[in-house]
């Protein structure tokens, strides 16, 4: 037997699950790193914890939810993770979305970020950081994990001064994330996408984002009116979320929830 709501609060949000009970369709959307999957050197070992991708499917299958996982990783590395399970997944902070029918869409860099993006990897092969550089469609990570703390706050550093000098002209910023620094195009991302895949559903959606990372901060953001943001993480972490969980492991219990929940439509 599944525990109740009260047996399993979430944090900042007493009447969370009443809520979700009483929307008639719920909106779902999760962040990978960190909240479906724990951190790792490694980032292809950042497998999900066991029992999370049997409640994804679970979920999927729900008439009453719609489920989308929003990463900053490309599509094909959460595809490779996950499996392909029915679901959407957004990539690429935003840049590309494959649907859940398997169909495909993205936008691609101006020419000027294009150009920019180009010059910031030869910037970073410069100094000797090219296995941990990883360009996407449309940015440029440098993971940092598994260095000590001054070394990856010394070379986020470097990396932050140095594009935050001119980047900004070709339509780039600088983003710290969990791990590292990406030089990233703007105008997309985790906030914007949310904006686009809630334009067309009914206005009492009920929507439901999950996320651990400052990339998240822009989901939690866009929410705000349409339902709640959940921060996975420490209790002292500043946050735009309504609610709070501490780790990978509350998320499963939280999707277990929802999964196997009778109290929730579709069921």
């Amino acid at each position: 037997m599944m525990e109740s709501e009260e047996a399993f609060p979430i944090p900042g949000i007493p009447d969370f699950w009443e809520r979700v009970r009483r929307a008639p369709r719920k909106h779902l959307a999760l962040d990978y790193d960190g909240t479906l999957a724990p951190f790792r050197v490694e980032r292809m070992r950042a497998v999900p914890l066991d029992g999370v991708i049997d409640c994804l499917a679970s979920i999927s299958r729900r008439p009453d939810t719609i489920l989308v996982i929003i990463s900053g990783r490309p599509v094909d590395e959460i595809l490779d993770l996950v499996g392909d399970i029915g679901l959407t997944v957004v990539g690429s902070h935003g840049w590309e979305v494959r649907a859940a029918d398997g169909s495909r869409c993205g936008m691609t860099p101006s020419a000027a970020q294009e150009r920019r993006l180009r010059r910031a990897e030869r910037e970073v092969r410069k100094r000797g950081l090219e296995s941990r550089a990883e360009r996407k469609v449309a940015s440029l990570a440098v993971h940092t994990r598994g260095l000590s703390g001054g070394t990856a706050e010394e070379i986020e550093s470097e990396l932050v001064r140095l594009w935050e000098a001119d980047a900004p002209r070709a339509g780039l910023a600088p983003r710290r994330f969990d791990g590292g620094v990406e030089l990233r195009a703007a105008g997309i991302d985790k906030g914007t996408i949310l904006d686009d895949l809630l334009r067309d559903e009914p206005e009492d959606t009920f929507c439901v984002y999950v996320g651990d990372d400052e990339t998240d901060e822009d989901a939690f953001r866009a929410i705000r009116g349409r339902g709640v943001g959940i921060k996975v993480g420490p209790e002292d972490a500043a946050t735009h979320a309504a609610g709070r969980l501490p780790d990978c492991r509350a998320v499963l219990d939280f999707l277990r929830r929802w999964s196997h929940s009778a109290g929730l439509r579709g069921t």
